[in-house]
Formats: C-alpha cells, sequence, structure tokens
C-alpha cells in the first residue's frame, strides 16, 4: 500500500514538473516569436507629403526606429487623388507593374489598396528605355494619382531591403522634409529617356557603367585658352556651359579654382570642374594670359621727410600720402614693395618698387632725416612778465 501511494506520488510530481515546463516554454514563445518578426522589420519608412520626401529609420540601442539612415525625394498624389494618411504595413512586391493609363513601373511596393512605392513609370513593359521623362521631372512635387513615385534607385532599394510588413508611415509636417534634409531632384533633358539611376547594364547614363564607351560623361563646353590686355577685367565664366551627363544643363555648379590678377602681366592656371548629379565629375584646367602693360608704373607722393626723434620708421610710415599708379589705374598699396635702410642714427633711405609684369617696373627712392637736437628759442629765459600782467588775459 505505501508503494503505491509513493507511486502515485512521484506521478503527480513528474506531471506537475512537466507542466511547468510546459508552461514556461508556451509564456516565453510569444516574446521570442514577437522578437523573431521584430527582426524581420530592419527599417521604419516615413514619408512626408507636404515635401515630397521619404526618411528611412532604422533602430537605436533600444530597439526603437529612431535613427534616420537615408533620404529619398518623391512625388505624392496630387489634390484629389492625395496618397492616404495613415501608419500600413506593406503588402507585396512587384517586379514590373501595370499601373493606371496603361503604363509600368519598376521595383514596385504595396502600400495599401491601390498606392504603391514605384519607379516614375515607363511607356513600355520591361523596356527601361522608355521613361516618362516630363513625369521625371516633377519628383520632388505632388504628380500621381495617389503612389509614391521614386527614382530607380530608391524604388529598388525599398524593395530590395524592406521586406513585406514594413511599416509606413505617412504624414505631413510644413516645417521639415525629415531629419536628413530634402534630396535635389535630378531634371533630364527631353530626349532622355533612361533613368540615370537604373543599374541596367544599357543604361547609358549610369554612373558605374564605365566600361562602355557610350557611356555618357557630364561635359564642359566653352572651356579655353584666353589672353587678356594689361589692366582689363575677365569674366571666366564667359561662354562657358555644363551639362551633366544626362544632357540637362547644370552650369550653376561649375566650381572655378584659381585667380587672375588682371594688374599684373603673367599666365594664371584655372581650373574648371562640375559634377552632376550621378557623382560624374569632368575637370579642365586653361591657362589665362594677362599682357605686358604699356606704361610704366608711376608713385606719387614720394619725397623726402624730416622728422622728429620719436617718430616710428616702418612700412605704415613711409606709404602715408604715398600711391602707386598705371595706365591711370590706381594699384593696391600692398603690391608696393618697401625697403627701409638706416643710413645714420639720423638719415633713413626709403626705397619703393612695384612690378606690373615680368618685364615692366618702377622704382623710386626718399629719404628720411631725424631732428635729435633739442629746439632753441633765443631770448626765451631773458622774457620777464610784469607782476601786473596775468597770463589768463
Amino acid at each position: 500500500m505505501m508503494k503505491e501511494i509513493k507511486r502515485l506520488c512521484n506521478l503527480r510530481l513528474f506531471v506537475l514538473m512537466i507542466s511547468l515546463l510546459v508552461l514556461l516554454l508556451t509564456t516565453g514563445a510569444p516574446k521570442a516569436l514577437a522578437k523573431k518578426q521584430e527582426d524581420k522589420y530592419p527599417y521604419l519608412i516615413k514619408v512626408n507629403r507636404v515635401h515630397n520626401t521619404i526618411t528611412i529609420y532604422e533602430k537605436d540601442e533600444d530597439g526603437q526606429y529612431k535613427l534616420p539612415v537615408k533620404a529619398m525625394v518623391c512625388s505624392v498624389g496630387l489634390k484629389g487623388t492625395e496618397t492616404p494618411k495613415g501608419t500600413f504595413r506593406t503588402q507585396a512586391k512587384y517586379r514590373w507593374k501595370a499601373l493606371m493609363g496603361d503604363v509600368w513601373g519598376q521595383y514596385s511596393t504595396r502600400i495599401v489598396g491601390g498606392v504603391l512605392f514605384h519607379s516614375v513609370y515607363y511607356y513600355e513593359y520591361k523596356n527601361p528605355a522608355t521613361l516618362a521623362t516630363k513625369q521625371y521631372n516633377k519628383l520632388g512635387s505632388a504628380a500621381s494619382h495617389g503612389c509614391i513615385r521614386l527614382t530607380v534607385e530608391d524604388a529598388k532599394w525599398i524593395y530590395d531591403n524592406c521586406p513585406v510588413g514594413t511599416t509606413v508611415v505617412i504624414y505631413d509636417d510644413k516645417e521639415s522634409p525629415g531629419p536628413l534634409g530634402k534630396p535635389k531632384a535630378r531634371k533630364l533633358a527631353s530626349g532622355i529617356r533612361w533613368d540615370p539611376t537604373d543599374p541596367n547594364k544599357d543604361n547609358p547614363y549610369y554612373k558605374d557603367n564605365t566600361y562602355d564607351e557610350d557611356v555618357k560623361e557630364p561635359a564642359l563646353i566653352g572651356v579655353r585658352y584666353r589672353s587678356i590686355f594689361w589692366g582689363k577685367e575677365i569674366d571666366l565664366m564667359k561662354d562657358v556651359k555644363a551639362t551633366s551627363s544626362s544632357g540637362t544643363d547644370i552650369t550653376s555648379d561649375i566650381v572655378i579654382k584659381g585667380e587672375v590678377n588682371p594688374y599684373m602681366a603673367g599666365e594664371y592656371e584655372i581650373t574648371y570642374s562640375v559634377t552632376d548629379s550621378l557623382e560624374k565629375k569632368v575637370e579642365k584646367t586653361i591657362k589665362v594670359k594677362v599682357k605686358e602693360s604699356l606704361e610704366k608704373p608711376k608713385f606719387i607722393g614720394v619725397t623726402d621727410r624730416f622728422v622728429g626723434r620719436d617718430t616710428i620708421i616702418d612700412r605704415d610710415f613711409a606709404l602715408s600720402g604715398v600711391e602707386a599708379y598705371c595706365s591711370g589705374v590706381r594699384l593696391d598699396k600692398k603690391d608696393i614693395e618697401v625697403t627701409i635702410e638706416p643710413i645714420s642714427d639720423k638719415e633713413y633711405r626709403i626705397t619703393y618698387y612695384i612690378a606690373v609684369g615680368q618685364q615692366v617696373s618702377s622704382t623710386e627712392h626718399s629719404s628720411v632725416y631725424v631732428d635729435w637736437e633739442v629746439p632753441e628759442a633765443p631770448g626765451v629765459s631773458e622774457i620777464v612778465i610784469p607782476p601786473s600782467e596775468s597770463l589768463s588775459k
């Protein structure tokens, strides 16, 4: 009897232990599953309808989507066909997707209902050389029927990196496009029918297709050797233009390194460079020649001077009242070389030199005399002021 009771107790203890183990396992399972689910979604996508920008966030140390890592420019829906506000989870992906109006988008990701992320549309299925260029140039402003249009590069990034189920927040904020700002939208010339960001191996505008002889590059036009007469100002941007690898005018993005001094004959090296929105860069270096002056420079105000013994004779003193001119143009005083040479404790010799080229210069000299004697006034000690006279009179 005692054995039977002991066996039943052991059995009950075993059942209790198994029950506790199952309870522990089943209690932790939802948390583990939830964590696994969270890890599936490395990014949060936020769309600001007002500024037509997208900001991608990743998780911080606490697992919160608070670290902005990427910004994109987009086109949301026009008034009347607005992109809906709210929080959604992506539902499906499509490599090429038929869109409204018998057109096609690349790298589409469904957000909600008929609203998708997708590239700017194409007129032919699976033909990336039929881009709607006019619509592409609207990126950065509202333009769609509700979908969110992107460059191929950005649509593909979402397609590749954000699995189905990724959270998308669509909101309005007039004050800020997002913590990373609003990227500059690319503009294409009317004849360009490829999205320059499309990594397709046949894309003649894609930045990494450098192996192809037909790959387009930005161009600097009108950059050439130039010469000017002495004293004539030069406009380094005259007749100079730049076009991007996609054919758009990017003249305003030209950067010039180097300066030309029209008041000093010689050759100056000037470098022009421009980088387009695909980060393709072109650079050209030229020389600008300033011809020798036909006249020698002249000094005005160089004269001998007499000073007291407390006078500081330095460059500022030497240039006081002195100017230099050439061909009627007043030259910068900083270009005048001044040499001060002591001849004795009572005399200094000042040399003035200025050049306006390799072969044309002028030199003048002056002397400064220092009076070390105490001035005398003969008879002053003999003057007597009568007591009746007051100095206040």
